[in-house]
Formats: structure tokens, C-alpha cells, sequence
């Protein structure tokens, strides 16, 4: 099975036949005061395996500080819309779920595009502990987002939602056109 991920940028042409893209809702809480506001870039991404394809739009976080907020603090992920993160260079960590109020799926895409893993990642819930207990806490769970291969882009989604499109076993299987993911990144 062949996955193809390509990606296009959202103009005022594409709005007009798709939905617009749904304005992020945050959560009410003394931990998201900081949490910045402004809108990012949106593309659209079509995913095909085999006969089966889903469309959708994602946010992009090209900026390192666009990528150390990525969704911590929406109320929700809608369906077919997501994050894209974007990187200059391999890396091999993985991501943590602090301050992320939703269950997601996180796609690691090679420099490739090769799918080299899907990890399904659950809240780190605060429960009352102190910021650095809070950290540990996190940290500890993040083991568990870890990729097995190095990787250049992520894409996290609500999760669930690929398996509701028919697209399952994924991993290994699928390229991301990275010819088209030409977006530029600040490192």
C-alpha cells in the first residue's frame, strides 16, 4: 500500500470551494495566559493510500517558536484539520503532550517523506502537581512519543481520525511530497 501526502497552499480561490479553515478555541486556564493567539499559515494536505484519500487543512509551525506551542491549549482538533511541523534538519526526539488538552495521532515523516512512525498521544493532565512536577511528570510520558526512525516533519491530527478515513497501516508505506512542503523554516 502507497500513502502520498501532498500539500497546497490555501488561497482565497480554494476557501471559496472548501469550508473555511475553524478558528481555534482555547482553553480557559491560568496555565494558557501566555498562549499566542495569532493565526498561522494554513495549507491543504491530501492523503491517499491506494484507492482510499482524505483531504485536509493544517496549520503550519515553521518557527521555532511555532513549534514549541504546536496545540498546547486548544479545546479541540476538528476533523480534518491538524499541525504541520516543519524542520530544517533530522531529528530523532519526540514530542510531549504538556499544556495539550487533546488525544492526537503524530505522523514522523522522514527528510524522504517516508512515514516512518504513527504514535497515538494521550493529555499529560496536570492533577493539581506543581510546574516542575508537572514537567517530570510530562517528560516521563513523552518516553513514549519517541519514533523509532529519525525524522524531518510531524503532522499531528485528532485522534482516530485517519483510521475514520479507511487509511490505516500507514507507517512505512507512505512519502510525503516534500517538493511541495517546500514552506521555509527558522530554525
Amino acid at each position: 500500500m502507497m500513502l502520498f501526502l501532498t500539500a497546497s497552499y490555501v488561497s482565497t480561490a480554494c476557501s471559496e470551494q472548501r469550508n473555511e479553515f475553524p478558528e481555534p478555541v482555547f482553553v480557559d486556564s491560568p496555565d494558557c495566559v501566555d498562549t499566542d493567539r495569532a493565526p498561522l499559515q494554513i495549507i491543504e494536505l491530501n492523503i491517499k493510500s491506494g484507492p482510499k484519500h482524505a483531504e485536509l487543512q493544517v496549520e503550519v509551525a515553521a518557527t521555532q517558536k511555532q513549534r514549541t506551542q504546536g496545540l498546547m491549549c486548544r479545546e479541540r482538533v476538528h476533523d480534518g484539520t491538524g499541525m504541520l511541523f516543519t524542520y530544517d534538519s533530522d531529528r530523532v526526539d519526540g514530542f510531549w503532550m504538556k499544556n495539550t488538552y487533546v488525544p492526537l495521532d503524530i505522523l514522523y515523516i522522514d527528510k524522504l517523506g517516508k512515514i516512518v512512525d504513527k504514535i497515538s498521544m494521550q493529555p499529560c493532565l496536570r492533577d493539581g502537581l506543581s510546574d516542575s512536577d508537572w514537567d517530570i511528570k510530562c517528560a516521563a510520558e513523552a518516553n513514549e512519543y519517541i519514533p523509532k526512525s529519525p525524522w524531518r516533519y510531524t503532522l499531528e491530527i485528532r485522534q482516530g481520525w485517519l483510521e475514520s478515513k479507511g487509511l490505516t497501516n500507514i507507517v512505512d508505506a507512505g512519502r510525503l511530497s516534500t517538493l511541495e512542503l517546500n514552506i521555509g523554516t527558522n530554525d
